[in-house]
């Protein structure tokens, strides 16, 4: 599904190449910690009483897959 016209993606791309790689780079940087916050907030609204040694592993969880994250953080301690 694409709600952007064709002209619009046009010019989203010609601003894109007219950056510097290190602007580029900055802005999907920036684009990734507003997701990471987002994401966290989230997880505070889903488990308000959740320590925030939980909350960082269910972070974990999120970005890393539940395998992965159980591997290299352990088990939930409250959550779970």
């Amino acid at each position: 599904m694409n709600d952007t016209t064709a002209k619009a993606e046009q010019v989203r791309l010609s601003a894109l190449r007219a950056m510097s790689p290190t602007r580029r780079l900055s802005m999907a940087l920036g684009w990734s910690q507003s997701v990471r916050e987002m994401s966290r907030a989230g997880l505070r609204r889903q488990y308000p009483d959740c320590s925030e040694q939980d909350l960082n592993r269910l972070m974990a969880e999120r970005v890393l897959g539940t395998e992965l994250a159980l591997k290299v953080y352990g088990p939930l301690n409250s959550h779970g």
